[in-house]
């Protein structure tokens, strides 16, 4: 029998969480140095509470739907625990669970009771290989995102993969710029391992990217902290690395990334393109990642979402995106129509 319950604490850190995220299909964005940090400072800072479904069964974590709950237009919203800083929305459920919510009912509406009263459920933005694990939960047709994720798998030796992989005219121009950034400065690529300097790091890619992307997240302090803390707390363990390049001594790129079997999850990039525009330094980051990537037995370099046309270059294949959304009631029913027509009209979906 399963002890189904909805808690606003949930102890992420804790052994019992990283045993079952360790066996569930779910992605770095629910690993526990991700969700614990998601927690602690984000849904505050934006107006909303944690809504954490755990399922137990004698006394024994099964599963936990990470989600928050915020009220919109007088409506409660349950949304997936995104915020606009998680690529990948999945439940984290194990093998046997998934079964079992797939197949008895009866197990599914003691979820959904556990639920609560709300308005419009929102679940976004969901990998194909994760439909089908929020179906077992919510069992209605995904929509389609208007953008893609994009990954590429990775193996030694390195420069074999890069000429099967890399455009032909794009690894010529890294190559030669490279080469030539190397010969005429002394150019330094390390992986930050000291949590007070990944935190610095995360404070110079913040600087770096400054009036270069509109509405960068990056650029608040909620989500600036956020981002340190997950680097900082990750940098000794397999849930998050951070990389800093130098020239002559001097910062001029930091790459944040997450890690997770045998995945590589670029997230954010930073570089000085007025010191260092001409060696091309994010295209050269991205290089040196995957070639090091490859060294350490890694086998898939994830660039996730975005269409970037740089991610093709690298061999990429596209990874459709899509959203769920469940309205209840008239209310519901009308604030779903607002969200679907600001989403449409933002080319947000098809």
């Amino acid at each position: 029998m399963f002890d189904i319950k909805l808690e606003n604490k949930f102890d992420f850190a804790a052994a019992e969480y990283a045993d079952v995220f360790s066996r569930a299909r779910a992605s770095a964005f629910q690993s526990p140095v991700w969700l614990n940090n998601f927690y602690q400072k984000m849904p505050q800072s934006f107006g909303a509470s944690p809504c954490i479904v755990t399922f137990r069964e004698n006394g024994v974590l099964r599963g936990v739907v990470p989600m928050i709950s915020r009220q919109k237009m007088g409506m409660r919203l349950l949304e997936s625990a995104d915020l606009g800083v998680s690529d990948y929305a999945a439940p984290v459920l194990d093998k046997e669970l998934r079964r079992q919510l797939g197949s008895e009912c009866t197990l599914r509406k003691r979820f959904e009771d556990v639920l609560g009263q709300y308005d419009i459920l929102r679940i976004k933005p969901v990998r194909e290989e994760h439909v089908g694990c929020w179906q077992v939960l919510f069992p209605v047709d995904a929509m389609n995102l208007n953008f893609s994720a994009h990954g590429v798998d990775v193996a030694a030796p390195f420069d074999e993969w890069r000429t099967a992989n890399i455009d032909p005219k794009l690894n010529g121009q890294i190559k030669r710029k490279g080469k030539r950034w190397k010969k005429q400065h002394d150019v330094h690529l390390a992986r930050l391992t000291d949590p007070q300097d990944v935190k610095t790091a995360i404070g110079e890619l913040t600087r770096l990217r400054e009036g270069r992307f509109e509405n960068d997240p990056i650029q608040t302090d909620t989500v600036q902290n956020f981002y340190a803390d997950v680097a900082a707390d990750g940098a000794n363990t397999d849930a998050a690395e951070t990389w800093q390049v130098t020239s002559d001594g001097k910062p001029v790129g930091v790459v944040f990334g997450l890690t997770h079997k045998g995945r590589f999850l670029y997230l954010l990039i930073g570089a000085d393109y007025d010191k260092a525009g001409r060696h091309s330094p994010g295209l050269q980051l991205y290089t040196w990642l995957i070639e090091d990537w490859i060294a350490r037995g890694g086998n898939n370099f994830d660039f996730t979402i975005g269409d970037e046309a740089f991610k093709h270059q690298f061999g990429t294949t596209a990874t459709p995106m899509s959203m769920f959304c469940i309205a209840r009631g008239w209310k519901g029913a009308l604030l779903k129509k607002i969200v679907l027509h600001r989403m449409k009209k933002q080319g947000a979906i098809t």
